[in-house]
């Protein structure tokens, strides 16, 4: 299996967002191909499904997913087809044949060439189906397995699409200085990430274990590069924005902030397992905060178009 690091051009994308069996795919691509040639947009790129939860974690009804049609042309989304910007991204991709329900050991192929390789995932993985099941037999289907990675590599060597401007300089006085002191530090174990909190803060995770999800700030030691105020993010690498309009590692303090959901909580031992963690093996963590809806979560939120398909709109 050829396994590719590619980089995705910016694409204007017709969706819809469904959720139920990933056998009710094949006819919301259909219904979305008609809106398209009733449109009479130009199709720039095979359809594609983006997929937001995995059969693992969720039974079939409840499966979250996307489907897209790049294309070219003006159009205005209704209530049910939406319009949004795949943005300018890097990729890890492969090209399976064969049928549909024989892809999932690709998935665990790819995900252990980006754990083993300098890349990180930067959204949902997503399949683009280059030919149709009506056509061909399903021996022949041709399916492109695709991740949003970002590469490590470019992270080491930011200043060849970034500008730098200097931090002023500034004098902090003594009685004005503090210190931030780790309660506990990052681990990973292939797949699996735990927050391993130190011993004399572990009586702080009591009651903690009610909650559903945790908000984890992380220092990102590792990041010596603190003096770019302007970049092209990695996900959106042709949208130049402010250090501030992105959620970058490159920041005048180096504080990070990831809302995980709890998996399991080790309270005597001070091990927390979560998912979605996206800080390295070692980063040092310097506080943990519950998750609660009433404080943390906004109604109607409004990002940019170009952030409007990698991630879904609710982490659930």
């Amino acid at each position: 299996m050829k396994i590719e690091l590619k980089t995705v051009e910016e694409n204007q994308v017709a969706s819809i967002s469904h959720v139920g069996p990933v056998e009710e795919m094949g006819e919301l691509i259909g219904e979305l191909t008609g809106w398209v040639i009733q449109k009479r947009l130009q199709v720039t790129q095979p359809p594609f499904v983006v997929y937001y939860t995995s059969p693992m974690e969720v039974s079939t009804e409840k499966m979250e997913y996307e489907v897209g049609i790049p294309f070219k042309g003006e159009a205005k989304e209704d209530e049910h087809v939406n319009i949004k910007i795949m943005p300018k991204h890097k990729t890890i991709s492969t090209l399976f044949k064969g049928p549909y329900q024989e892809i999932c050991p690709v998935y665990a192929e790819i995900m252990q060439y980006i754990m083993e390789g300098k890349y990180e995932m930067i959204g949902a993985p997503r399949e683009a189906y280059l030919n149709n099941p009506q056509e061909v037999p399903e021996n022949e289907l041709l399916t492109e397995v695709i991740f949003p990675v970002i590469d490590l590599e470019d992270c080491e060597n930011p200043t060849e699409n970034v500008n730098i401007t200097e931090n002023p300089e500034i004098t902090i006085e003594e009685e004005n200085s503090y210190t931030i002191s780790p309660i506990g530090y990052a681990k990973r174990n292939g797949m699996d990430a735990f927050l391993e909190i130190d011993g004399k803060y572990i009586p702080g995770l009591k009651e903690l274990d009610n909650f559903s999800h945790v908000m984890v700030l992380w220092l990102a030691d590792k990041i010596e590069n603190r003096n770019m105020l302007q970049m092209y993010p990695p996900y959106s690498m042709n949208t130049f924005t402010g250090v501030f309009a992105t959620r970058s590692e490159y920041r005048p303090n180096p504080i990070a902030v990831t809302t995980c959901k709890i998996l399991d909580i080790n309270e005597e031992k001070g091990i927390i397992r979560v998912a979605n963690l996206d800080a390295v093996d070692g980063t040092p963590i310097i506080d943990l905060k519950p998750y609660m809806p009433s404080f943390d979560r906004v109604k109607e939120p409004e990002i940019p178009k170009w952030l409007s398909f990698l991630w879904p709109e609710w982490v659930h």
